[in-house]
Order: structure tokens, then sequence, then C-alpha cells
């Protein structure tokens, strides 16, 4: 017997399992008042457009993927923290199939600044976590940073590196690690 769903959150863990299930195109109002078992005139009453919906879904789905949870309950180097980092969101990735090459595509013009803005929150917050434990690793080389080689720039290329082994599925990181290795420790 299915339940009666009225709630923002509830609608929203409904969507993400569609979105784990089917994908984000599969998202629809009328398919979502389906699964939740609810009116349409419901969806549109916490989400006045497709676009409020897919913005609110992406974003649920990004913090679903970036919780730091397991990444506070100890003290991580920085190889660690990447290690961890990567496989936090392979595990993700494989969740919720093609997210990440779909998102952007699934707004209409009017909601892609508003998807770009969400997703540029969590990358943000990503990369200020790296650059915290970055700077409290005490193995790292001495002046290894400088203008031409910055902390920033160095996330921001690790950051594109995880994300890009991960969209084509290639699960072999360690390259990337001994990068990590050889070039700041």
């Amino acid at each position: 017997m299915n339940t009666v769903i009225t709630s923002k959150e509830n609608i929203l863990e409904t969507c993400k399992k569609i979105v784990s299930n089917k994908g984000l195109t599969a998202i629809n109002m009328r398919l979502v008042a389906k699964e939740c078992n609810i009116a349409l005139g419901s969806i549109y009453y916490y989400f006045p457009s497709k676009d409020d919906l897919l913005i609110a879904i992406i974003e649920s789905v990004w913090e679903d993927i970036f919780k730091w949870n397991d990444f506070e309950k100890k003290e991580l180097n920085f190889l660690e923290f990447v290690e961890k980092l990567f496989w936090h969101i392979r595990i993700n990735v494989d969740k919720y199939p093609n997210f990440f090459m779909i998102h952007s595509i699934s707004l209409s013009e009017n909601g892609k600044e508003k998807g770009y803005s969400k997703m540029n929150f969590y990358l943000s917050n990503i990369k200020k976590k790296m650059k915290d434990i970055l700077k409290k690793d005490t193995n790292i080389r001495p002046n290894v940073f400088n203008d031409k080689f910055s902390e920033e720039k160095f996330i921001d290329f690790l950051i594109m590196n995880i994300f890009s082994l991960l969209t084509q599925k290639k699960y072999d990181y360690m390259i990337l690690i001994d990068l990590i290795k050889k070039s700041i420790y």
C-alpha cells in the first residue's frame, strides 16, 4: 500500500529514486505526482515549474554526492582525502548514472544558470575542503606552490581529472595518486 507523500523532502527523495533508476531525463511532473501518489497540483505547490523541480533535484543529488559525514571522522592527509573523495564520488556516480553529463541539458535556458550556480556551490565546497586539508598536510614539500603552480590550480586540475575519470567509468585512479605524490610530496 502506498503512503501519501506530502512534504517537499519526500517528493525530492522520490525524485532521486527516479533519477537513480531511470535518469534525470525521465523526470516530469506527472510521473513524479504518480510516483508520490499525490495530485499533480501538489507537485506544482512545491515546485512552480519543471525547472524548479529539476534544480531542486540537482541540488539534492549534489548534496548526496558531497556529504562530508564520513570524511570528518578522522584527520586525513591530502592523499587519503583525494582517495576517499574519489571513491565517495564513484559510489554516487554509480547511484545516479549519467548525472554529471545530463543534468545541465535537462534544464531550460532559464534554469541553466541556477543549475550551474548550485553545481558551483558544491564544487566550491569541495575545493575549500581540499585546500584546508592541503594546508594541514605537513608532509607536503615546503614552497612547492607558487604563482604558476598554485594550490587553487592544482585542486582544479585534480577535480577536473577525478570527474573525467569517473564520467568515463575509468576507476583506476592510481595515476592521479602518483601524480600527487611526485608533484607535492
